[in-house]
């Protein structure tokens, strides 16, 4: 009998071990799969509420009608943070993608290379203060063919890496792609990054009234007689913001009339920007990237979207 009730005993503690684990676990899959619901909910909120600011951008470029894209238009004015309702924040920011070097010019549409546009990136390279190989190597991840340039690297120098891969051979959609070339490291890339952008080869020109100071100065590397000219990167951008306070600086017809052969390479209106939209619900957060396009005569919208990423 004594030993009896000892199994009736240990079943029973037994029983009550199981018991509590099962519990637990329900309770854990239970309260993990309420965060998940409540994590997808949050960030389809941010989604919604950044689709809108997607909205409201497209207003201001329909709104703004002049000829110029300059930091006075009401695109370029930052919005809020501002409470939209209780417990959720939205930031938004414009800023003109085509006020960059497009590194996707550095390929004609035959897969040669734009000896302009390559000379205008060694030059960006050089006021950036960062070693000119890595144009090469730059062009030679964006052209179709396999045969290096010089300085350059093909897939020879891509299979020896850990993990072993091919070069891309296209045109990017981040300039964060440029990360892939060895040796391209983060702090080269965030040195550079103010300065490039990644759109179709067909967005060639850039906007002189939004362009920082190294941009434009790395422009003149095409002149025939100043290729080493320096000006505006010489400048802070407090100057540069005085100077820009309503109107557009430098007037494309000013550098033009320097070097006549900036025409082609210069405009003073931009059909491509960036939305930066940040929402903060409750203590969570999400940022949205969109690349907006603006067409001439047509209507304005997002033609690209990253979460977390420019």
């Amino acid at each position: 009998m004594k030993r009896q009730r000892g199994i009736i005993l240990i079943s029973a503690l037994i029983l009550v071990a199981l018991a509590t684990i099962i519990s637990a676990t329900l309770f854990f899959d239970t309260a993990m799969s309420a965060r998940r619901a409540s994590a997808n909910f949050s960030l389809e909120e941010a989604i919604q509420l950044a689709q809108g600011a997607e909205a409201l951008t497209a207003y201001a470029f329909v709104d703004d009608t002049n000829e110029q894209d300059t930091m006075a238009d009401s695109w370029a004015t930052p919005y809020g943070p501002q409470e939209v309702e209780p417990g959720v924040e939205l930031a938004a920011q414009v800023t003109d993608e085509q006020a960059k070097f497009n590194i996707n010019t550095l390929v004609r549409a035959d897969g040669t290379r734009n000896e302009d546009a390559y000379k205008i990136f060694v030059r960006l390279l050089e006021l950036c203060k960062i070693e000119t190989r890595w144009a090469s190597l730059v062009l030679d991840w964006l052209d179709p063919d396999n045969s290096p340039q010089s300085d350059g690297g093909e897939d020879s120098l891509y299979t020896a890496r850990q993990p072993p891969h091919l070069t891309a051979n296209l045109l990017i959609n981040n300039t964060s792609e440029l990360m892939q070339i060895p040796e391209f490291t983060q702090a080269l890339y965030r040195k550079l990054s103010p300065y490039i952008s990644a759109l179709p080869p067909t967005a060639s020109r850039v906007n002189v009234c939004t362009a920082d100071g190294i941009v434009l100065d790395a422009l003149f590397a095409v002149a025939t007689g100043r290729p080493g000219y320096v000006e505006h990167s010489l400048r802070t951008k407090e100057d540069m913001d005085k100077l820009r306070s309503g109107s557009c600086f430098p007037v494309r017809a000013d550098l033009v009339d320097i070097e006549p052969k900036l025409a082609q390479f210069t405009a003073e209106r931009s059909t491509y920007f960036r939305l930066e939209t940040a929402v903060r619900i409750g203590t969570a957060e999400f940022t949205l990237y969109s690349l907006m396009y603006r067409p001439t005569g047509g209507k304005p919208r997002a033609v690209a979207r990253s979460l977390g990423t420019p």
